[in-house]
């Protein structure tokens, strides 16, 4: 099959780390091919001599300042670099493109244009491809292009910070959304544009290989009304209040820092089915001191119940799966199960044909493992590696219409967060060597109810319980879906039910939840000294 024929525009002749990224990233794709380079230019005038207001010289010292924070966040040390397009794409084809010219690019021969900009694609441009140009957008109906990409979630402590991929077809003088989500939003504005630009460009990436390997794009316009304020560049005060803001953030996590505050992790228990628990009058299960408990999974066994937990040691910085029996006094630790040179945690169980299995958390040896009960509950072994060279969070295995289904989520950018994007892939059996990916994947992109948090399973109902999360807070909240429809073309969840973590006074969050119908569990987050 020829390759998808990609021309890539630009505004500038230099570039940013995100359009290089996407270049060096094509040429490695089998199915797709960056042959041409566009750079809409004008001609070369003097700029008109212009005094710096207010609000710009204000903003420039945001910039100034959080251009050396960003600095410390190795991932996105090269956000606001720029290069040289002749260095940065060596075997394409350039062409300067005026802006009231476009005479004679047709015959490039194009299948796709792909903005590379973060402004609004050129209007009459999309004829120059066969499929049209699709372009990152984030702003939306949400903010004018003025307003800089990230910056308003980070001032107003947004729980989450939005994107869309826009496609205009050729002749067409309106735009459709192709793809949209969100990502949580990070403690300052430059670090939540970084991490932004990264997480958007790889679903454009995504969308990129399903278009190549299609030669079609998705039929679905996903555009959504949108109720919120509309955003401007922001005037001087807001940059100032924003700096004040800024301010007292860092001060708050230096104070943390300095006298040993540490966010710690403990699980929740109540003794009804999870539809009529009521969460304040749980009994609470700390961990020792120097570990915190998180992720807890229920299981029963002989008339007993376990309960299944990440156990994370503070020292080492990294978790393993360690087992407690719930009693009606409590519970008691009976002792580690699963330890590996590498984090665990989410221990996911499972039966299969009589045996019990559990496939953790394990992204930090790229693979989805799966561990076979050798003797209950403290005796396990690896069994099969479900995927391998891959960087996936929070697994669940399940049997449903006589097909396993595995749901998961995946970190495509390379940032190891694992927070917003699910996925969703089946197979004829749990240790097939070969499972098949969902045609809606992505299911979700969105940082309020992307990342799992727990399977129920009620006969044949089925409820996914996925992590909310947080203005620069990790699993804040817990939203519980029904799988309403579940096949190897359609996949349907609705919402049912929002758990928050107001049910204690000083919890920071809570993100997990398992039941056996007579115990229900969650786990809590609050900040303790010395943990």
């Amino acid at each position: 099959m020829n390759k998808l024929k990609i021309g890539l525009l630009l505004d500038n002749i230099e570039i940013d780390k995100y359009a290089l990224d996407l270049l060096n990233w094509a040429v490695r794709q089998d199915g797709l091919e960056v042959t041409t380079v566009l750079v809409r230019h004008r001609a070369a005038l003097p700029p008109a001599p212009r005094a710096t207001t207010l609000p710009e010289l204000l903003f420039k010292i945001v910039l100034a300042i959080e251009g050396m924070l960003i600095r410390l966040f190795r991932a996105h040390r090269a956000h606001l670099l720029a290069y040289r397009l002749a260095d940065a794409a060596p075997g394409c084809a350039l062409v300067r493109l005026p802006l009231d010219e476009h005479a004679g690019v047709p015959a490039l021969g194009l299948d796709l244009l792909v903005y590379g900009g973060t402004g609004a694609p050129p209007a009459g441009l999309a004829g120059m491809a066969r499929l049209g140009i699709v372009a990152l957008d984030y702003h939306g109906q949400r903010a004018s292009r003025a307003a800089p990409p990230g910056f308003w979630e980070a001032y107003s402590k947004a729980s989450k910070t939005e994107f869309e991929i826009r496609h205009t077809a050729p002749g067409s003088a309106s735009s459709r959304v192709l793809a949209a989500g969100s990502f949580s939003t990070k403690f300052f504005f430059l670090l939540n544009q970084a991490h932004l630009y990264s997480k958007a460009g790889a679903q454009l990436k995504g969308l990129l290989k399903t278009i190549a390997a299609t030669r079609c794009l998705p039929l679905e316009d996903r555009s959504r009304p949108y109720s919120g304020p509309y955003r401007l560049a922001p005037r001087w005060h807001q940059s100032l209040a924003y700096l004040g803001k800024l301010g007292a953030r860092l001060a708050a996590k230096a104070f943390y820092r300095a006298f040993n505050f540490h966010e710690k992790w403990g699980i929740s228990c109540v003794y009804a089915d999870w539809k009529n628990a009521a969460l304040w009058n749980s009994t609470r299960i700390s961990a020792p001191r120097g570990h915190f408990w998180a992720d807890p999974f229920l299981c029963t066994h002989n008339g007993k119940t376990y309960c299944f937990v990440e156990d994370y040691v503070y020292k080492s910085k990294r978790g393993h799966i360690s087992v407690l029996e719930i009693t009606d006094q409590g519970a008691q630790p009976l002792g580690d199960c699963i330890r590996e040179p590498f984090h665990l945690s989410f221990p996911f169980l499972f039966r299969y044909k009589g045996e019990l299995y559990m496939c953790p958390e394990s992204s930090a040896a790229r693979q989805i493992r799966i561990y076979r009960c050798k003797a209950f509950p403290l005796e396990w072994e690896l069994c099969a590696v479900a995927m391998d060279n891959i960087s996936a969070a929070d697994s669940m295995l399940f049997e449903h219409g006589g097909r396993w289904w595995l749901l998961t989520n995946l970190d495509r950018s390379g940032l190891n967060d694992h927070c917003s994007e699910l996925h969703l892939f089946h197979a004829d059996s749990p240790f097939a060597a070969h499972w098949r990916a969902h045609p809606q994947n992505p299911l979700r992109v969105d940082a309020e109810g992307g990342r799992n948090a727990g399977l129920i399973v009620e006969d044949q109902r089925l409820v996914r319980a996925a992590q909310r999360q947080g203005f620069d807070q990790y699993g804040e909240g817990l939203n519980l879906y029904e799988i309403v429809e579940l096949n190897e073309q359609r996949y349907v969840e609705r919402l049912v039910f929002e758990l928050g973590c107001t049910f204690r006074d000083g919890l920071l969050g809570s993100h997990h939840m398992s039941t056996t119908g007579r115990i229900t569990v969650v786990d809590h987050l609050d900040r303790c000294f010395f943990p």
